[in-house]
């Protein structure tokens, strides 16, 4: 059945209508509706907002090795709760990703098992260079060149290089120092490849690709992404919490947060990630921050709450939101889908919100197997009433409403 979402407020990366929306799995047509609707599903939009659903592209789902924490059934559904309807999911897994046969492997895992879109990173490993060369269909090549959750740090430059120069798109976790040594040999070798910054954290790395995005011929070469802990937390939460704001990379100072704004506001930043990694309550309270850290924190069902409700309070366009949690990502990341846009032709994935509702967090609501996050009782604005993959409602602004849908695999340019 059709579905008519009538008097809505439709927010496009470039323009905002209220106006009707009228969609399948494809949106069929966004204008004033005039036509017979005794044969549709219809939804009263007034006094709400429509967005494209947002895309975290970096989560850890734990999936395969790590499932009593998280899995792509349950990490989906958060994700679908919190207006997410694409996700890419990292390779440090138990095994990682390191081969193509791993990755179909875990591509058989998410089809039978996510109730949102997605697509997986391949890892950069020591010896697997014909492997990531022959990788098809992924985000990116996701190299570790500090430590994190999974033993898959890799120190040698010269492996650095030769990866760079396959040519294909990489993600790094490089943090401060790391990130100047990898854009420098990235330059030096000719910018061989695009390069995505993963998870900034310090007013020196937002710098310097301040800097680099100068130069007109690597302008679209390099991107960054920033995380809500990164943008609202610095090390004295960690301080106070403990392991339950402990993270790689580590919550930072009050002036990096300032400059992570300032790179928000600017432009420099490309788009929003979570990072989401959940762990157990108990392996956090067993854990020490200095001489056993347990890395990560979940996030994927808050990054929509906390980003628009800063939005809100800044004052900042509501445009400029959906183009830093979807359109800007479509276009870093080379996506072929018609995502990131509310717009005839494109795919039915949008979020019905409502933007008057205020709150706090809580994560006994949250449908992530992590029942924690130190963003609890924050307050925050906005509520997601609906969420639509492919013009299936997978979430009603409570639970799951059909558990039996399943997301697709992002299709990527190259």
């Amino acid at each position: 059945m059709k579905t008519l979402i009538k008097n809505v407020t439709v927010i496009n990366p470039t323009e905002t209508q209220t106006t009707d929306v009228l969609f399948d799995e494809k949106i069929l047509s966004v204008g004033d509706y005039s036509a017979d609707e005794s044969e549709l599903k219809i939804i009263d939009g007034t006094n709400k907002i429509l967005i494209p659903a947002l895309m975290d592209p970096h989560v850890h789902f734990r999936d395969p090795g790590f499932t009593y924490k998280e899995d792509f059934h349950t990490g989906t559904a958060a994700a679908a709760a919190g207006g997410v309807g694409t996700i890419f999911d990292m390779p440090n897994t138990n095994p990682p990703t390191f081969t193509r046969e791993k990755l179909a492997e875990k591509r058989a895992i998410a089809e039978s098992k996510a109730l949102v879109n997605y697509g997986l990173y391949f890892g950069a490993g020591p010896d697997n260079l014909d492997e990531i060369r022959q990788a098809e269909n992924v985000p990116g090549t996701k190299m570790y060149l500090n430590v994190t959750t999974g033993n898959l740090k890799m120190d040698d430059e010269e492996q650095w290089r030769k990866i760079f120069s396959l040519g294909k798109k990489i993600s790094l976790h490089a943090e401060g120092e790391t990130f100047f040594r990898a854009v420098e040999i990235w330059r030096e070798l000719g910018t061989p490849c695009e390069l995505h910054l993963c998870h900034a954290s310090l007013a020196s790395e937002i710098e310097l690709i301040r800097q680099v995005k100068a130069d007109p011929t690597v302008t679209n070469r390099i991107s960054v992404e920033v995380c809500p802990h990164h943008l609202f937390m610095t090390g004295k939460e960690r301080l106070k919490y403990g392991a339950f704001c402990c993270m790689k990379p580590p919550l930072a100072e009050q002036s990096d947060v300032d400059a992570l704004w300032v790179g928000v506001e600017d432009g420099t930043i490309d788009c929003f990630a979570t990072d989401h990694a959940p762990h157990t309550k108990e392996e956090k309270l067993e854990s020490d921050i200095d001489t056993n850290p347990i890395y990560g924190i979940p996030g994927v069902e808050t990054l929509f709450q906390l980003i628009f409700t800063e939005f809100v309070k800044r004052g900042w366009s509501l445009n400029k939101f959906v183009k830093m949690t979807s359109t800007n990502i479509v276009e870093v990341f080379n996506i072929a889908d018609k995502k990131g846009n509310i717009t005839k032709g494109y795919d039915a994935d949008f979020v019905l919100i409502d933007a008057q509702w205020a709150g706090e967090i809580k994560a006994d609501r949250f449908l992530s197997k992590c029942t924690w996050t130190p963003f609890e009782n924050w307050k925050v604005n906005g509520k997601i009433e609906k969420t639509f993959i492919a013009g299936t409602e997978v979430f009603d602004g409570e639970k799951i409403t059909n558990d039996l849908f399943r997301g697709r695999e992002i299709c990527f340019k190259k």
